[in-house]
């Protein structure tokens, strides 16, 4: 459960950071502000999700999946409309930090508190 968090976290920050620099470019337009903050409130999301989950919150876990099916879903996007084969790193990531949420340890930690 530490590794899916220190994982959420990571990925959340650095894919926020690539969202703004990448997509600024060639300078920024309506619909790049728009992408940029819908992609940096996800990732806000999913960091507040894995601290809640920390602290024994099943809503917390709920958050934490759902941010790491976004992750997994917006790969998937990204591969089949742009090919950027870049982004199988965070999907993978994406795919990992799913797995652990759904590991029976981490299951046990939330029912026990």
């Amino acid at each position: 459960m530490i590794a899916a968090a220190a994982l959420t976290i990571l990925v959340a920050s650095v894919g926020t950071y690539g969202a703004v620099f990448f997509t600024g470019i060639g300078g920024y337009d309506d619909m790049d502000v728009t992408f940029i903050a819908l992609y940096a409130y996800v990732a806000l999301l999913g960091i507040v999700s894995v601290v809640l989950q920390l602290r024994g919150s099943a809503l917390g876990r709920a958050g934490a999946i759902a941010w790491a099916l976004f992750g997994v879903i917006f790969t998937l996007v990204k591969l089949i409309t742009i090919q950027e084969t870049e982004a199988i790193g965070f999907g993978a990531v994406s795919l990992i930090v799913l797995g652990l949420e759904l590991a029976p340890p981490t299951r046990r930690f939330i029912r026990e508190r």
